[in-house]
């Protein structure tokens, strides 16, 4: 395979792949050089398959307690004997997570969709957010960079897992005095994922969940808040250049009702902005229950 035949991804692509924030990614090659991703005509970044791995080495490196600054020279083999790869027994997925990923590499997605509904049927949404729908997709994404899934297995699971949490989130019926919360994600932020997966947590905690799809304008979603009455609007920020994302921030604030609170998440847990919480789902949970005993 020549290098024009080789994968390449995107930086939303590499974001899901390795948990790394877009942010992280960009000021690791711009600080430190980690990786050199090749660019488009356009200037957009396409990192190779081999990007990927090393910036997987780089984030467990981190993990272990190692200075980027210092990791950054070092070569992939130089790496993998730091971290001891060839000592430790790779962490393997849990059988379930097996099954899915079998089923949608046989391009099965009657199977699939089987499987994931029963665990949302078993879970019930917040566990099934946070230990199969999240798990599913992170496997399915390390499979495809490594070459063991294809792009149309990875494609088939996230189009099924999208259409399960449609169907936990069409399903359910809120407390008449349950706190509104809208999701959606910025204008130019299509990874939307990530946001279903937190909505149905935030179903399964108690609230009255109201989901926008992505890529909204401030103004809209300003407007829906005010319409529906919203507690609090959650928003997913995954690609978007932070200076955009703040930008959006800022122009949502101003347009919000009074006492309308803004959430952010995604892979970065740094807020992007003063008096707008960056969010994990235990957080998330933790928010709506505040609101809750807010409202009793």
């Amino acid at each position: 395979m020549n290098e024009a035949d080789e994968p390449h991804y995107s930086l939303g692509a590499v974001v899901r792949l390795t948990g790394l924030s877009a942010h992280t990614l960009r000021a690791w090659e711009r600080r430190y050089e980690a990786v050199k991703p090749a660019r488009t005509a356009g200037g957009t970044r396409r990192y190779s398959a081999a990007d990927v791995a090393r910036l997987r080495l780089l984030r467990d490196a981190v993990e272990a307690g190692h200075r980027i600054s210092e990791l950054a020279p070092h070569d992939d083999d130089a790496l993998v004997r730091l971290l001891g790869e060839g000592e430790r027994e790779p962490s393997r997925p849990t059988p379930f997570v097996e099954q899915v990923c079998a089923a949608v590499d046989r391009l099965d997605p009657n199977e699939a969709e089987r499987l994931l509904a029963l665990q949302l049927s078993a879970l019930g949404p917040v566990t099934f957010a946070r230990e199969v729908a999240s798990p599913v997709l992170r496997e399915i994404g390390d499979r495809w960079a490594s070459g063991r899934s294809s792009v149309a297995s990875e494609h088939l699971l996230s189009s099924l897992t999208r259409n399960v949490l449609g169907i936990a989130l069409r399903g359910h019926q809120p407390a008449a005095s349950a706190p509104r919360v809208l999701f959606t994600t910025p204008s130019g932020e299509r990874h939307e994922l990530g946001t279903l997966i937190a909505a149905v947590a935030a179903v399964g905690a108690g609230a009255n969940v109201t989901y926008l799809g992505p890529d909204l304008p401030a103004a809209e979603a300003a407007a829906a808040a005010a319409s529906l009455g919203a507690a609090a609007i959650a928003l997913g920020v995954v690609t978007l250049e932070p200076a955009a994302a703040r930008r959006y921030l800022a122009e949502l604030a101003e347009r919000l009702p009074p006492g309308t609170e803004i959430w952010t998440g995604g892979p970065s847990p740094e807020p992007l902005a003063e008096g707008v919480p960056s969010l994990d789902l235990d957080e998330l949970v933790c928010r709506i229950d505040g609101l809750q005993r807010a409202r009793a």
